[in-house]
């Protein structure tokens, strides 16, 4: 007789730490569940001190490229049984991060990769988005990750000048008074810029604005603002793993 192993879901965290924490619940959120034991095994990872900062290290302000700890993590979670892998992290799908990852797994298991799902997902459940904004940190802007991707597949992107994406995005992600990373709570100067940044896409006329940041679901919720659909890459995600361990 063959046993079935159970798939189990690995997360890794502590990039930053709440993003961790708010993949973890999303999952719980999205699964079809009435009971405590119809709910999904997963094991979430947070050793933030272990991995260096993903836009630091994209920009060439570090040496050490995150990757090679991120990879020592996943084979933790492979030890204690995980077998489909979510990092909650969008500027570590960057492929200088990801590529030295994604070839360093072993076959058994199955790492998403976020950008990829977001973007499928609005082309498969948001058939009339043709025009999309992007809000990320610099890391993820300067490498064009989601806007290389979204265009593949024939939309239109819009991001915003550098001097905007620094001065608004990446701040209200990054700052270290008023940032996401830096507080426990959402600080006044943080939401102000949440809603310069909204109003920027409105008035580009986008359909989507994606989240790709994880910190930036802490921030902005996953709806509509004035007929403009908000894609949050950590909710994607999460259905991206319920799917795979439940298939």
């Amino acid at each position: 007789m063959t046993l079935i192993k159970e798939k189990v879901i690995g997360i890794v965290g502590g990039m930053g730490p709440q993003s961790g924490v708010a993949l973890f619940n999303s999952i719980l959120c999205e699964t079809k569940a009435k009971t405590d034991q119809q709910h999904l095994s997963a094991v979430l990872m947070s050793f933030p001190k272990d991995i260096t900062d993903r836009t630091l290290y994209l920009e060439n302000d570090l040496i050490t490229n995150p990757a090679y700890n991120i990879i020592s993590i996943i084979k933790k979670l492979e030890a204690v049984g995980a077998t489909v892998i979510g990092l909650a992290c969008n500027t570590c799908h960057s492929p200088k991060i990801f590529d030295v990852i994604s070839s360093a797994l072993s076959s058994e298991l199955k790492l998403l990769n976020m950008p990829f799902e977001t973007c499928k997902y609005i082309q498969n459940y948001h058939k009339k988005v043709r025009r999309v904004g992007i809000m990320a940190t610099n890391g993820t802007y300067k490498t064009g990750l989601y806007k290389d991707l979204l265009l593949q597949l024939g939309y239109e992107v819009v991001v915003p000048e550098f001097e905007f994406q620094n001065d608004v995005i990446h701040k209200m992600i990054y700052d270290p008074e008023i940032g996401i990373k830096s507080n426990a709570v959402i600080t006044p100067e943080a939401e102000l810029l949440s809603r310069r940044a909204i109003s920027f896409f409105k008035a580009q006329n986008v359909d989507a604005i994606i989240l790709g940041c994880t910190e930036l679901s802490l921030i902005i919720k996953e709806s509509e603002e004035d007929n403009i659909l908000i894609i949050d890459s950590v909710t994607v995600l999460a259905k991206a793993l319920i799917r795979e361990v439940t298939n």
